[in-house]
C-alpha cells in the first residue's frame, strides 16, 4: 500500500491498495487521453461530428471519449492514428517514442 503523495486530490493521508491505485490511474489516463483526442480534433479544425464520422462511431461516443467517460478501443486508437498521423503512444501518453522501437 502507498500513501497519497501521488494522489493529492484524496484527503486525509489515506492509504490505497494496489488495486485502488490501478483503478485511479486508469481513470486519470482516460481523462488525459480524452483531452489529447479533443486537442488533436480541435488542432485539425474538426467538429465532433466530423471526427466521429471518420472514426465510424456515434457522436455521443466520441464526446464520452473526450470527456474521459468512455475507454478507447484498440480499433479507435488505430483510427485516430490513421486520421491524425500520430502514434498510439502519443495518444495515450502525450509523448512520442524517444528512440525508434527495434524491428521484429
Amino acid at each position: 500500500m502507498e500513501n497519497m503523495e501521488n494522489y493529492p486530490f484524496i484527503r486525509g493521508g489515506a492509504i490505497l491498495s494496489a488495486k485502488a491505485r490501478a483503478l485511479i490511474d486508469t481513470i486519470l489516463l482516460r481523462y488525459e487521453t480524452g483531452d489529447r483526442v479533443k486537442a488533436l480534433r480541435e488542432a485539425n479544425n474538426m467538429s465532433v461530428k466530423d471526427l466521429a464520422e471518420q472514426m465510424r462511431i456515434r457522436t455521443v461516443h466520441l464526446k464520452m471519449i473526450e470527456s474521459g467517460g468512455r475507454e478507447i478501443t484498440a480499433y479507435n486508437f488505430l483510427k485516430l492514428h490513421e486520421i491524425f498521423g500520430v502514434s498510439i503512444q502519443y495518444i495515450v501518453t502525450g509523448k512520442e517514442f524517444e528512440e525508434k522501437p527495434a524491428d521484429f
